[in-house]
């Protein structure tokens, strides 16, 4: 094919950052037509990004012979079905993260995060990986899973430094964390499908697994696979001294999630895996991940990136030019981005992509690591619940 012809399902924050990836690989990428749950927002989208067809609904984008591949841009408790209906179309498929979830679909509890068991999340998360990875082999189609991270220059640099050390990885650290997400469906387990482990902690988690994949598949031709996981969660915001205080400048609101947690994994090498994950971190959106191998250690900041620095007396001072993700304050000693989205993997992410559905080739990221990475997060919550460890196989 000259270009892959992509269908946008969603038109919120992560499409946009989508749309201006592809046109940086327009060559061989064209987005031909979207989609919202709100028409009036995809039309708008459409005019703004100059895509040609603007579709009622996912059912009518998946059918259009047009398109070749769909890109799930949609909340994690939508993509279940638009994955489906994408393969049972033979589109390919590009899929935010996390893969999918547990939202309550099977009862009328208002409160899933502390109604229901998560015991029994777990067993339907796996149901539903089942579901979705035989629609997937049935209809023969490519799965890209977009965790950005994957592709971020400092975990290309990281991977290439291990292969010149011959290292073996003993223990992988990494974080996401921040000062909580205002959305307001960030605060229900029915909209999210979980709290900092699951918004935040999917991007640490799939690092890690990234890593030992890659290690695996250099060392013995297949990935080192997590085998056990151990994890606990927590609801700081809600502790008694923190109450008391007259100002909050984290995140309060949660309902039935958790604003903190800490997971780790067991790999089938005897290696380990450490992820922090939380909501009630001041100064900014936080990436780093640290491996610790048997000739070295290595550190990467991915946010904040220290790249620039600079200072100012004033909010005011910077009011009208982006600084960094999540900062409370423009004002003092700030990290300025000159290009997040790179930084953090989004374009390479999308090239990869496009090109391996016209190469006909496996994406660097992709179904496996989505399974597995919705595998650990469930088996997370399940052993927070249990106060144990939760074997994966």
């Amino acid at each position: 094919m000259e270009k892959v012809k992509i269908g946008l399902v969603g038109v919120g924050f992560i499409a946009k950052i989508h749309i201006s990836a592809y046109k940086e690989i327009e060559s061989y990428a064209e987005v031909i037509g979207v989609c919202s749950r709100r028409k009036e927002n995809a039309e708008q989208f459409a005019k703004e990004h100059g895509i040609p067809k603007v579709f009622n609904n996912f059912e009518e984008l998946c059918a259009d012979p047009d398109i070749d591949m769909v890109d799930v841009c949609t909340p994690t408790n939508l993509h279940d079905d638009v994955i489906i209906c994408s393969a049972q179309n033979k589109k390919h498929v590009i899929c935010e993260k996390p893969l999918t979830g547990y939202f309550g679909e099977d009862t009328d509890k208002e409160l899933v995060g502390t109604e229901i068991p998560k015991s029994y999340m777990y067993k339907k998360v796996l149901e539903k990986i089942e579901k979705i990875e035989r629609a997937i082999k049935e209809n023969n189609i490519k799965f890209m899973y977009g965790e950005n991270l994957v592709y971020a220059p400092s975990i290309e640099k990281i991977k290439r430094m291990i292969l010149s050390s011959n290292s073996s990885i003993l223990e992988v650290r990494a974080e996401c964390s921040h000062s909580g997400s205002h959305a307001t469906y960030a605060h229900l387990w029915r909209t999210s499908g979980g709290g900092s482990l699951m918004r935040l902690g999917s991007h640490p988690v799939a690092l890690v697994l990234h890593l030992k994949h890659f290690e695996g598949i250099k060392k013995y031709g297949r990935p080192i696979r997590a085998k056990s996981v151990w994890a606990e969660i927590g609801n700081l915001t809600k502790t008694e001294n923190f109450l008391k205080e007259e100002k909050h400048y984290v995140a309060t609101f949660w309902k039935d999630v958790e604003d903190w947690s800490v997971v780790i994994i067991d790999f089938e090498d005897g290696t380990k895996g450490i992820i922090f994950s939380n909501d009630i971190s001041l100064g900014g959106l936080k990436n780093w991940i640290q491996v610790n191998l048997s000739k070295g250690i290595i550190y990467a900041n991915i946010n904040p990136n220290n790249m620039m620095l600079a200072y100012s007396p004033e909010e005011s001072v910077w009011k009208d030019e982006y600084i960094a993700e999540k900062i409370e304050t423009k004002a003092g000693w700030n990290f300025p981005s000159p290009d997040d989205f790179w930084t953090r993997g989004f374009p390479q992410e999308l090239k990869d992509f496009v090109l391996a559905v016209k190469e006909n080739r496996e994406p660097v990221s992709n179904f496996e690591l989505a399974k597995e990475t919705a595998k650990v997060l469930y088996a997370g919550y399940y052993s927070s619940e249990e106060g144990k460890k939760i074997d994966l196989f």
